[in-house]
């Protein structure tokens, strides 16, 4: 009987003792175990993929993952193909990947659901430019628009990375406030603001609709001009003395952010390790040299803001789309 007794205790304490266990790991907080992948919806060396590589950088270096980080390409559809990849590991926040707007464009024409993502952040924003080569005949943002008014499909104009992108939003947007037919326009899909650029030093399209960030380079050296800023006031750097559309009598604001975003299905306690991670990321100075060397402008989100954003972008830009005949 005793010994019955000793044995019933002793597998009481055991079993009280394992759900002590269990509870205090399940009370710990949510941190990666294995390695980060984080995705690039773009091809090489544009402002997507330099964000990506700055984060990874700093995560690293600043010891915010414990883990190793890789960055990986994966371009297509306008980021449809980087949101799939995602989307194949849910529940999964070793998995992240950076977005753009392109997102809610991409959910209006059908390529997918803005809303089967988990939005982790916003980073900062970038107001988009139209540029042309130096030695282009088109010297102000006027020649662009007489060019558009004469004939909408003369000028051939790069717009990373798919129809109904930030980029050839942007673009439509300056011609219609010129009283441009914008379905007549000549929208060259290309994967990357690089690839546009090359494009355009190449003289295979006649202008890019782009981010500072993806000519600044040029712009410094001299073999690219900006006709253009679709900004509310002068952005800084190299475009200081670059005039805004609305300055030139074209009301055109857009404003092509940059983000994070994660696989659906995530837990709170995953997007809560992103959250803080993200907050002190954007707070180093990397990432401080970075916004000024890429005239970004700072507009950090988090999680939940984020997700306003995504709300607020979804219903402004299936007006636009369906004004060009991409969203009926």
């Amino acid at each position: 009987m005793e010994s019955a007794v000793r044995e019933l205790a002793q597998c009481m304490a055991w079993i009280i003792a394992a759900a002590l266990a269990a509870s205090s790991a399940w009370a710990q907080p949510w941190q990666p175990v294995k390695p980060v992948e984080i995705s690039i919806p773009t091809t090489p060396g544009g402002g997507i993929d330099r964000t990506g590589r700055t984060l990874q950088r700093i995560f690293q270096e600043a010891g915010l993952v414990k883990v190793p980080v890789t960055v990986v390409n994966r371009p297509g559809g306008g980021g449809v193909v980087s949101v799939n990849y995602l989307n194949q590991h849910p529940g999964d926040a070793h998995y992240i990947a950076i977005n753009s707007p392109n997102l809610m464009a991409n959910d209006l024409n059908g390529r997918g659901r803005y809303t089967d993502v988990t939005p982790l952040a916003n980073l900062f924003s970038e107001y988009t430019v139209i540029a042309v080569r130096a030695e282009s005949p088109i010297r102000s943002g006027q020649d662009f628009v007489e060019r558009l008014r004469k004939d909408a499909g003369s000028l051939a104009v790069s717009t990373p990375t798919t129809l109904g992108s930030i980029n050839h939003l942007s673009f439509a947007l300056v011609a219609k406030s010129a009283g441009v037919d914008i379905r007549k326009l000549k929208a060259v899909v290309l994967g990357s603001g690089a690839d546009g650029v090359t494009a355009v030093l190449g003289g295979h399209v006649d202008a890019h609709a782009g981010t500072p960030s993806s000519v600044v380079r040029m712009i410094e050296a001299g073999k690219m001009r900006v006709v253009g800023v679709l900004a509310p006031r002068r952005i800084g750097g190299p475009f200081a003395n670059t005039p805004t559309w609305t300055e030139q009598g074209y009301p055109a604001v857009m404003d092509t952010w940059r983000g994070v975003i994660g696989p659906r299905g995530m837990t709170a306690e995953q997007i809560a390790f992103w959250d803080q991670v993200l907050a002190k990321a954007v707070a180093t100075d990397i990432w401080k040299r970075e916004v000024e060397r890429n005239v970004w402008e700072s507009n950090y989100l988090n999680s939940v803001q984020t997700k306003k954003l995504f709300e607020t972008d979804y219903a402004e830009f299936k007006t636009l789309l369906t004004e060009l005949g991409l969203v009926k």
